[in-house]
C-alpha cells in the first residue's frame, strides 16, 4: 500500500500527459499564423504634439 501511495503521482502524471498533449489549446498554440495580418498601422496625419 505504501508503494502505491508513493507511485500514484507518477502514474497520474503519465495518464494526464497524453490528454494534455492532444488538447485543443495546445493545437491552437502551435498553429502557425502570420502576425502581418494582426498588425494595423495608425495614421498620424492629424497629430499635433503638445508643446
Amino acid at each position: 500500500m505504501k508503494t502505491i501511495k508513493t507511485l500514484f503521482p507518477f502514474i497520474a502524471a503519465l495518464g494526464v500527459f497524453p490528454l494534455a498533449s492532444n488538447s485543443e489549446m495546445k493545437k491552437k498554440m502551435n498553429q502557425y499564423h502570420s502576425t502581418d495580418n494582426e498588425i494595423k498601422t495608425i495614421s498620424v496625419e492629424g497629430f499635433k504634439p503638445n508643446e
